[in-house]
């Protein structure tokens, strides 16, 4: 299986989170949180909790389930 490397940005993972059920794992904690949105700020890359309505920094990689129930991740890095 070949892996495929792309480059988005903030704007498109928030429309991912309008659409798809969408995790992040944020650094230095054990478990991944369902995200409502994403942005950068300072360079660092912030996301919104569903459970809490505070910005949490900073994200280790997203990840979104697409409609054949394939698990997409993009690493920090890979997000503008």
């Amino acid at each position: 299986m070949e892996k495929a490397h792309v480059l988005v940005n903030v704007r498109d993972i928030n429309l991912l989170c309008q659409h798809y059920k969408t995790s992040a794992q944020i650094e230095g904690m054990t478990r991944r949180r369902k995200i409502t949105r994403a942005r950068r700020r300072n360079g660092i890359l912030e996301v919104r909790t569903a459970a809490r309505d505070e910005w949490i920094q900073p994200v280790v990689w997203i990840e979104w389930i697409n409609d054949l129930g394939v698990p997409i991740r993009y690493l920090a890095q890979d997000i503008r």
